[in-house]
Formats: structure tokens, sequence, C-alpha cells
């Protein structure tokens, strides 16, 4: 086989070993040099294999960027035999040598592929770039950080406390000022996780200490909630606090015996009566407004679709199609002159 028949074939079985053996050093691979290049590359192998991959199906192609300086360049689209995700390369090839492969956002393979999964990304931070200067300076951020990190998401995980939260914020703010308040427009760095990190968990500080009491009153009541009417007061009187909380636990707050697990965006151990009195309020919140909203809704299925689109198409901070609210008032207006809907007009539909 020639050179290139062989880079392929390594790519197609996943043999991170022979392509450590056979690619060539001189050259540069998406900016970054051939050691860092294979180690992003084994990770991607790796993903496929937990995934149930085999192999990975090879279709040619090319850049479809029309307004991109590699438009037109061919490459490969490697696809898992059984995943059917995907990943893009550019190969920069001239003669029998492969010069530069570097990923593909905009690839267009010759034939359509059908029953395509999902497509992974490849990239580098910005100072995985040869052209990136590494100053002591940097390489000293680089260090407390990845100390830090591995402070809160350490192997075997901690349970962590409310306090213990707040200590570590405290004992790395300097740090966190010195490298740079997390920003996701901001190139990654090697300590992007610190201060991401760093940002979301100055964030769910901040809330549980800014709302400590209504928490604490929304919670103390839930058992004086013995009909629908103190239901709907308790619902609208407590939204504000729903609106406020950070995304991760709204979605990905789970309890397991005296333990609460924040599951992304990072995988965090927590314990102690704040978390406990957090997770009480939202799930209370989520079961008795999923409830009103199954009965109060004032849409059919198609008025459903139609009013979710107007709602997108607007500002992000417009919700009147899950606002319980709304529909309450909907219906008060309805009723003012002399309209009186049915209840559970969606609830077959699984909406809500």
């Amino acid at each position: 086989m020639s050179y290139i028949e062989c880079i392929l074939k390594y790519f197609t079985e996943m043999r991170i070993d022979l392509l450590r053996l056979v690619l060539k050093e001189e050259y540069l691979y998406q900016d970054t040099t051939k050691e860092i290049f294979l180690n992003k590359l084994e990770s991607l192998f790796v993903s496929y294999v937990n995934v149930g991959d085999t192999k990975l199906l090879i279709y040619p192609g090319e850049c479809a960027g029309k307004e991109c300086d590699n438009c037109g360049k061919r490459g490969y689209r490697f696809v898992g035999d059984y995943s059917r995700n995907y990943v893009d390369f550019i190969f920069i090839i001239e003669g029998d040598d492969i010069k530069d492969i570097f990923s593909c956002s905009v690839f267009q393979t010759k034939s359509v592929l059908e029953d395509i999964g999902e497509k992974d990304s490849f990239y580098f931070n910005l100072d995985d770039r040869i052209t990136f200067h590494k100053s002591a300076a940097y390489w000293s951020k680089v260090s407390d950080a990845e100390t830090a990190f591995s402070e809160i998401l350490s192997f075997p995980p901690r349970l962590l406390e409310f306090e213990e939260i707040c200590y570590w914020l405290e004992k790395y703010s300097e740090l966190n000022t010195r490298i740079g308040n997390y920003d996701i427009f901001k190139p990654e760095m090697k300590w992007t996780p610190f201060s991401s990190l760093y940002a979301d968990l100055q964030k769910y500080c901040s809330y549980l200490l800014d709302h400590e009491s209504e928490i604490r009153q929304a919670t103390g009541i839930l058992s004086m909630l013995e009909n629908e009417k103190k239901q709907i007061d308790w619902v609208l009187n407590n939204k504000f606090l729903v609106d406020e909380v950070p995304i991760a636990f709204q979605f990905f707050f789970k309890k397991e015996g005296e333990v609460y697990f924040l599951e992304k965006p990072h995988s965090i151990i927590l314990k102690g009566e704040r978390f406990q009195q957090l997770y009480t309020f939202i799930t209370s919140y989520m079961e008795y407004n999923k409830a009103l909203l199954e009965k109060y809704n004032t849409y059919e299925l198609e008025e459903f679709k139609e009013a979710l689109k107007i709602q997108n198409s607007q500002n992000e901070q417009v919700d009147f199609v899950f606002s319980l609210r709304f529909h309450l008032e909907k219906r008060k207006t309805l009723e003012e002159i002399g309209i009186q809907l049915p209840f559970y007009l969606i609830t077959k539909a699984g909406i809500f």
C-alpha cells in the first residue's frame, strides 16, 4: 500500500498505535503537533468504540464552504459502523504525501448518506496551536487551574457541601481574576475547565445566598397546599424563583438517598440542607406547574404548534406558551365575554 492508503486504512480501523508509528512528524496537523493531534484523535476513537463501533466507514468528499479558504479541498467522512456518528477531515495531499489533516465543518460527501448520526466536533484549544507562545506565567496559570479543578472534580468524586464550595470560590478568586472570567465566546485554553467550573459554582452559590429565605419559605408551606387555589397561588408567587434558578438545577438535578447529583455541565455530588431545600422546591414547583398547565392550557394541538412558532420567533425572554399565568388570564378574559373553554385541551398530545 502507498503511504496515503496506509493512513486511511489506520483511520478506518481506528489504529492509533499504527498512526503514531507512520504519520510523519515534520508536518503540522490542524495547526498543532502530531502528538497533540493524535492524542485528540485517540479520544475520538475511544468514544466510537464505547458506543459499539468496530470500524469507521470512509466516504470521499470535499469542503463545501463557499466563503471558506478550504472550499473544494478534498477529504473524507468517517462514519461509525454501528453508531453512524461521523467526523469530517480534509487531507492536504501532494503526490504520495499528506502535509496536513484538519476537520471541516461544511463537508459534503460525493454520495448522499442516509441514516446518518451525530457529527462529532474535533477542535483544539488556542494554546494547543504551534504558534501559541507558552511563557512561564502561562504555565503557572495552567498548573494552578488544574490543581484547583481537581479539588472539586476528583476521583473518586467528593461529596460537596455548600460551605466547602464557598470556601473554594474564595480560595481561588485571585486565580480566576488572573486567568480572566469565563466567557463562552473566548477561545478555549487549558485552564478553561477551571474557569467554566468557577463561573458555574459562583452562579449556584450566588443564587442560593440571594434566595435562601424565599426558598425556605416556599418549601415551608408545601404541606398547606391542600386545594387547587392555594397550589395556583403558590406556583404564581414563586415563578420568579424558578426563572432565576440556574438551568443546571432545573434540568440536571437528581436525588439519590441523602445526596444530590448535578449531572451537567459538570458532574458534582452535593449534600446538605441548602441543596435539600432547593431540590424540594424545584421538584414541587415542576410537579404543580405541570399538573395545572395540563388542566388550564388554552390551546388545542395545532394552535399550540402555531403559538410555539410565534414565541420562538420573538425575544428569548418572551414565554407565554408554557406560562400558567398567561393561560389563566386568557381563560378569564374569554369567560368575561361568555366563552367557556373545556379543560385538558391538549393533554392527550403529551405536551405539558
